[in-house]
């Protein structure tokens, strides 16, 4: 299939990125826009993602609801957006799912109800690899929707992928729609950008958790060597389950016996469906 090349369209990546106004951002009631474009990146794990910027009475549990998500999401993948106040301005990041992508418009679609999803084009990107392995479509789709005339491409160009609906991402929609399974694979996501600069170290012994407390809030550990604020990966034999936690301290050393290399908390017991306080399980953590 031949394209014709069209000056003003073969333009369009550069213009798109001089007009931040197009980005995703909303205003003071509505968190997407049909004016507004999302930038898309991709990372490790085909983790897709763009930028939010936050307008005027915008909050972070609005915006999670809003794209699916729990705010505790919108920390894991937000470094530090926990510990200060947002303001007006501020980029937040958010993971969208394939499933929240329109990759074809049928014969309902309205323009005035969905944005525009463009992504960045990486360097060492193909466009098969665009179209086949990130985003699942035809390459012929791509390069007629953005009227390319061959296969070439630049770092920094923007494809025109699809669209989405102004109205929200259904949590549905997310990997895993249960709040904890998707907490846990934000934590693992978390887990393997560390991996990649610093040395992993495994170890196995006794886990203990209160198995009496009715504390379901987060995943998190002590432990006794890994840093603090690092994450570690836990997996129980027995159930073949592994869940990712956030370490927040160290083990007392007279509260536990030697042989307990690891204190969870009740939920990334129950995660990995232990059944009493102590039980075994193999632990790899950062160095």
């Amino acid at each position: 299939m031949r394209h014709k090349p069209w000056p003003l369209l073969l333009a369009l990546p550069l213009l798109l990125t001089a007009a931040s106004n197009l980005m995703a951002t909303g205003d003071s009631l509505r968190y997407l826009l049909p004016k507004d474009t999302i930038f898309l990146s991709i990372e490790a794990g085909e983790v897709k993602f763009f930028e939010h910027r936050l307008e005027r009475k915008q909050t972070l549990y609005s915006l999670a609801k809003f794209y699916g998500l729990s705010v505790e999401e919108l920390y894991f993948y937000n470094s530090g957006l926990k510990d200060k106040p947002i303001s007006v301005g501020q980029f937040i990041r958010v993971p969208i799912p394939n499933g929240a992508i329109k990759r074809y418009k049928d014969k309902n679609f309205a323009k005035w109800k969905h944005a525009p999803i463009y992504y960045t084009v990486k360097k060492g990107d193909t466009m098969f690899r665009i179209a086949k392995v990130h985003f699942r479509m035809p390459v012929d789709t791509l390069l007629a929707r953005n009227r390319l005339p061959n296969y070439n491409l630049s770092p920094g160009q923007l494809i025109h992928i699809g669209w989405m609906e102004t109205t929200g991402v259904p949590e549905k929609l997310h990997e895993g729609g249960d709040p904890n399974s998707r907490r846990n694979a934000a934590l693992e996501y978390l887990y393997g950008k560390e991996t990649k600069s610093r040395k992993i170290a495994e170890h196995q012994g006794v886990a203990f958790w209160q198995k009496n407390s009715r504390e379901d809030l987060d995943l998190y550990a002590l432990h006794r060597v890994a840093p603090v604020n690092s994450i570690v990966s836990v997996t129980n034999p027995m159930s073949k389950r592994t869940v990712h936690a956030k370490v927040v301290g160290r083990i007392p050393d007279s509260a536990y016996g030697d042989d307990v290399i690891i204190v969870l908390s009740p939920l990334a017991a129950k995660m990995l469906n232990a059944r009493d306080p102590r039980f075994f399980v193999r632990v790899k953590y950062l160095e």
